[in-house]
């Protein structure tokens, strides 16, 4: 959970707005797959468009044939034009609106699915500095926003443009002076738009930031709620949510300010030249130049000429949005994956489990080192263990060998196989990890269970139950194996979830086997249940276990003391307790405890 306000402070100094016509060239190719869908949209569309310029044109021929010639018989045939005219307007403009939004759900499926697939293949250095919230912003609000811009927005904008030039063309049809007139304010109306957007979007790409921070301290706090109401932290919790929530308001209010001020002043000056058309208008009808219908219908055309301009403001505004979801999109479809499957892979069939660690060192992005010259050869079946201080290493060591993350120098072999030389998918294969803190998904606890091996039968179900002695407690939950175990499990104590970890390793029956503190945090009872499941579980599979309870890895083939990422000390335990040096002194500090406080302390 991350502590303090403020941690938006330097996020608008921080965002500088990048080329938005860059961003729209990269946007625009999405919707390929769905252009049949979107042309047959477009296609409705301007015919809806043609047919809602056609009104004036009516209304011209009313006034100057109906009423200036007093041939009131055609009212009829204008009244069935009038009909059809609207009736056309809107079956086609149902079929824009239903085919467009068919596209746009497709492509926010494909996009969601895009995303969530190549936020798979991004290794685990990339989250460990990311917020799960704002990941999950991005994948959400930012890829809606990019929806509301493809279709809403493509929507309003050819129709306003189309739109504007029909009319535009009507009205020169009528006099030439008038167009020019109705074209004078266009220039400040373009200036206006172009110096607003320099402006705006840094605005809104900082929404989207604060959107996903907010978004992150929610779902931290909410995951977290059992820590915050163990410590009475609500009113603080409240009072951060509230302190971010209000930064997420303050910068949109600042749109909406630029906004509000920007739209009404290129409203007045369409209306500038609506006053220009009308007193031209009058002064050509008086010289007999202009027909008054041709006046009329004028002013209806110049009020459809500045209202798509409105509208074009307004899906302006919108570009300005997505393009700053696009940016977050693009952020994350652009981060190259450090990890990557080798183009000729090498097959790992039959894998015996032998690992060998040859002068390895490893070091995070940082550059801090972390792992150094490290050899280790593990046969299969041998039970090696890492003990040291925390920040020694040994979580780094273990997520070498599933290839979480790539050694700086040296390999990591499995049966003289080179793991980056393999699929990250094969290889995971063949390993199972069993951690200190057991993760269950949110469902039942048949679909936790057969997690990592689907097709299990009901048969290896129950047996890598009761391998893990868990099937007893199981059949006593309401719904046996259909139990709902809720988020992260939150429904079983901590020596089930534990259990149900374990069977989910022996089903997966794995030739490798990662422990990291598989026994801590459990009861006496469920400990020594968990002890005898993982006895089962490691019979005949090389295992790593990382204790810090060294009384747990007497019978370990090998034990290394790793400090500051390298083994100071290697040997049996009694060997190493023979050695009386750093084990052993370890050791002894934690038999004292166990004889002054209990079990519990260890």
């Amino acid at each position: 959970m991350r502590l303090g306000p403020g941690r938006f402070r330097h996020l608008e100094e921080d965002t500088k707005p990048s080329n938005p016509w860059a961003s729209l060239r990269r946007v625009l190719p999405w919707l390929t797959p769905y252009w049949p869908l979107m042309l047959a949209g477009l296609s409705c569309m301007l015919i809806t468009t043609y047919l809602s310029q056609q009104p004036p044109r009516i209304i011209q021929y009313a006034v100057d044939t109906i009423i200036g010639r007093r041939q009131y018989e055609q009212i009829y045939r204008v009244i069935l034009l009038f009909t059809g005219i609207y009736l056309g307007m809107q079956l086609f403009g149902f079929l824009r609106t239903y085919w467009l939004h068919i596209g746009g759900q497709s492509l926010l499926h494909r996009l969601r699915v895009q995303l969530y697939e190549h936020l798979q293949r991004l290794p685990l250095t990339y989250y460990d500095s990311r917020q799960t919230g704002d990941l999950m912003s991005r994948m959400t609000g930012d890829v809606g926003e990019i929806e509301l811009l493809m279709v809403h927005g493509l929507d309003v904008f050819i129709m306003g443009l189309c739109g504007m030039f029909l009319a535009l063309y009507y009205i020169q049809g009528y006099h030439p002076l008038l167009a020019l007139l109705v074209l004078l304010p266009v220039p400040l109306i373009a200036a206006g738009i172009f110096f607003f957007s320099r402006s705006v979007r840094k605005i809104y790409r900082s929404i989207r930031d604060y959107v996903g921070s907010l978004n992150a301290r929610l779902q931290d706090n909410i995951s977290g709620i059992r820590v915050v109401k163990a410590f009475s932290r609500e009113r603080e919790e409240l009072d951060r949510v509230s302190s971010d929530s209000r930064q997420v308001m303050d910068m949109n209010i600042r749109g909406i300010r630029m906004w509000s001020a920007f739209g009404p002043a290129m409203g007045f000056m369409g209306n500038i030249g609506s006053v220009l058309l009308l007193g031209a208008g009058i002064h050509l009808v008086q010289r007999g130049l202009l027909t008054s219908g041709e006046l009329v219908a004028s002013l209806f055309y110049v009020s459809s000429f500045y209202q798509p301009i409105g509208n074009l403001f307004q899906v302006f505004d919108s570009l300005q949005r997505s393009l700053a979801a696009a940016e977050r999109l693009l952020e994350v479809l652009d981060t190259v994956p450090e990890i990557s499957d080798p183009e000729a892979a090498v097959p790992l069939a039959d894998v015996q489990g032998q690992v060998e660690f040859r002068n390895v060192s490893f070091h995070y992005s940082t550059g801090i080192e972390i792992l150094r010259n490290i050899n280790l050869l593990a046969r299969p079946g041998q039970r090696i263990a890492l003990v040291g201080r925390s920040g020694a290493g040994k979580t780094s060591f273990i997520n070498l060998i599933p290839r979480f993350y790539d050694v700086a120098e040296g390999q990591v072999l499995i049966d003289n196989t080179d793991v980056r030389l393999v699929k990250q998918e094969e290889l995971r294969r063949h390993i199972a990890t069993v951690l200190q803190e057991t993760f269950l998904f949110n469902g039942t606890v048949r679909e936790n269970l057969r997690y990592g091996r689907p097709e299990a039968s009901e048969d290896d179900l129950t047996a890598a139950a009761e391998t893990a002695n868990a099937h007893e407690f199981i059949v006593r939950l309401p719904g046996g194996y259909d139990t709902e175990i809720g988020e992260r499990g939150v429904k079983l104590s901590g020596g089930q979830k534990q259990r149900l970890a374990i069977a989910r390793a022996v089903l997966a029956d794995p030739r490798i086997l990662i422990l990291d503190e598989a026994t801590s945090s459990v009861d006496s009872e469920s400990e020594f249940l968990i002890h005898q499941a993982l006895e089962r579980l490691m019979n005949g599979r090389t295992t790593f276990i990382i204790a810090h309870r060294l009384s747990t890895i007497r019978n370990a083939d090998l034990i290394l003391v790793l400090d500051e990422g390298t083994v100071v000390e290697q040997g049996t335990h009694s060997q190493l307790l023979q050695a009386d040096n750093r084990y052993a002194r370890m050791y002894h500090q934690q038999f004292w405890l166990d004889e002054m406080f209990g079990d519990t302390l260890t």
